[in-house]
């Protein structure tokens, strides 16, 4: 709820309304939290949002089906309605009620296997691989497959194994066209193809559950297949995928906001979460030590010594610079670009300000100063908003983490080697 379907919604645009609003994220937190709650009216009532915002998704998949204005179009408009399946299925749980002969751990596991056999699994589809005989195959096959399993919970486990196996063909269309059109880009190829080799294995596993069920052999039970064949297409198919596909998708370039430069002034424009502070770095400093750290500045020597990691040159003014926050294929990149830089007698140092697919719009400031008194700071200077919706969600949290950020900058600063320490 709080990742996969803000992620596809995204991926999506219109016709889902508004799909950077935060409020799909606020919708997506009630339904996870109700999930938490005992069973009862007020766990049902706190779903009721997650139960609306699906019930938008759906009326934009109705647009979808109707405008026939998108490739791959089934597979978009049945990935978008079947949310709503699960929503159902969730607040009749939460009530403790039954919903269409179905009632307990059938309900509960209703509301994953709709997002992520249903809205997962037909957003790759209908948004992974346009081209050639194996995706458009795919884009009728994978749609078709979710509805022929959702009809087979009525009708009977045969009905159900028949859409398990034209699932299954459509998701290895989607494997296969995928795996042909990697892309160069690390990160999106290795999430790719992960999800690419995940789906050959795990639809194994729902194509002998549902043979099982239909002719009493011997298969796994409800169980095992939400441990393994639940988990890796979750994590392993429709996440990695999705997130794959949302780091290929091309960012226009430019500045994402106008006061270019404001850090260097003496007052911080308005509209912005604003942060001004100074660590001291040394005593008794001289030119020579501002002239030392500022280097370790400028060449980024600090912030990797802080941990960050820096895909860029050494700073020069209209660099472009992504530093990472994350681990392995999961790092979130923050794309920049360097707007001054200042070598003077007093000061040394530099600001970039935030391009798009940056979390926050503004612009930050990284200097060294040399008082009069012969005191060395390390200045960090910030105006900001929240770029995307998770961040405004979290508030207040983001200036602490700023803030947590600079100190840890500071300190990185102080253990570079400056001249005079080494003369001493």
């Amino acid at each position: 709820m709080l990742v996969v379907v803000p992620v596809g919604i995204r991926l999506v645009g219109r016709p889902v309304p508004r799909p950077a609003s935060p409020w799909w994220l606020l919708a997506a937190a009630c339904g996870a939290a109700s999930v938490w709650l005992p069973v009862g009216g007020w766990a049902a009532v706190v779903a009721l949002p997650w139960l609306v915002a699906c019930g938008v998704l759906a009326v934009a998949g109705l647009a979808v089906l109707v405008g026939r204005d998108r490739p791959a179009w089934p597979g978009l408009a049945v990935g978008l309605a079947t949310p709503l399946v699960g929503a159902l299925a969730l607040v009749a749980e939460r009530a403790g009620w039954g919903l269409l002969g179905y009632s307990g751990d059938y309900l509960t596991l209703t509301v994953p296997h709709m997002l992520f056999a249903g809205f997962g699994a037909c957003l790759v589809a209908g948004l992974g691989v346009e081209d050639g005989r194996a995706a458009r195959w795919a884009g009728w096959t994978v749609p078709l497959g979710v509805v022929l399993v959702l009809v087979g919970y009525f009708v009977g486990d045969a009905a159900e194994l028949v859409g398990a196996l034209v699932l299954t063909v459509g998701l290895y269309g989607v494997a296969i066209a995928t795996l042909g059109t990697l892309p160069p880009a690390h990160a999106p190829r290795r999430l790719l193809a992960l999800g690419a080799g995940t789906v050959l294995v795990s639809m194994l596993l729902a194509v002998w559950w549902a043979l099982g069920e239909a002719t009493d052999l011997p298969h796994p039970g409800i169980a095992v297949m939400a441990a393994t064949h639940g988990v890796a297409n979750a994590l392993g198919f429709v996440l990695a995928t999705l997130v794959g596909l949302r780091l290929l998708r091309p960012r226009p370039a430019g500045l994402t906001y106008a006061e270019i430069g404001a850090t260097r002034d003496a007052d911080l424009p308005a509209g912005y979460r604003h942060m001004d502070v100074r660590f001291p770095v040394r005593d008794a400093a001289t030119t020579e030590d501002l002239a030392a750290y500022g280097e370790d500045l400028l060449t980024w020597t600090a912030h990797r010594r802080a941990g960050v990691r820096i895909d860029g040159e050494p700073v020069a003014e209209g660099g472009l610079v992504t530093s990472g926050i994350g681990v392995g294929p999961l790092r979130l990149s923050e794309p920049c670009e360097i707007v001054w830089v200042e070598r003077s007698a007093a000061r040394v140092g530099f600001a970039y300000g935030t391009l798009p697919g940056h979390l926050f719009v503004g612009e930050e400031a990284f200097v060294v100063e040399l008082d009069d008194d012969g005191t060395l700071w390390f200045r960090v200077r910030v105006f900001s908003r929240p770029a995307q919706g998770w961040v405004r969600v979290v508030g207040p949290a983001a200036g602490v983490a700023q803030r947590a950020y600079a100190g840890r900058l500071a300190r990185a600063v102080r253990r570079a080697p400056a001249p005079t320490a080494v003369a001493r």
